[in-house]
């Protein structure tokens, strides 16, 4: 999980960064998929059983959207320029990080504690945070 995540996060950023220039659309489009991200991890610290698992469904659904949709509008954008690039880069690099290492951390508590409705909670993150197959 850490290594999807962490990998996922690269992808994340590069994807982001690149497309994420020209000013505004582009920043705002990194800004939604970070609140999304903060929103997921919050979410991710309140499960503590079952019956916080089931009440925190809708809200990991919906930031997952959020976050696929902030994908969605940044990758429909030109690529940006060079010095753009990096300032942004500059400035949500480390935010990036930060969330996607509480992410996981909080991905992982959760997935020890016992019950379907845990489970079924987080497949709601499977959309950006696919889980490996076991075979």
């Amino acid at each position: 999980m850490v290594r999807c995540v962490i990998g996922f996060a690269a992808t994340l950023l590069a994807a982001s960064v690149a497309v994420a220039a020209l000013g505004s659309p582009y920043e705002q489009a990194l800004q939604q998929a970070v609140d999304s991200f903060e929103k997921i991890a919050g979410t991710l610290k309140g499960i503590k059983d079952e019956d916080t698992a089931a009440a925190s469904k809708p809200e990991l659904r919906k930031s997952a959207l959020s976050y696929l949709e902030a994908v969605e509008k940044a990758s429909k954008l030109p690529p940006p320029e060079k010095d753009e690039k990096a300032r942004l880069e500059k400035l949500y690099k480390a935010k990036m990080e930060g969330v996607l290492k509480r992410i996981s951390t909080e991905y992982r508590r959760v997935e020890l504690i016992d019950g379907e409705k845990v489970k079924d909670a987080l497949k709601e993150l499977d959309v950006i945070f696919p889980r490996p197959k076991k075979s």
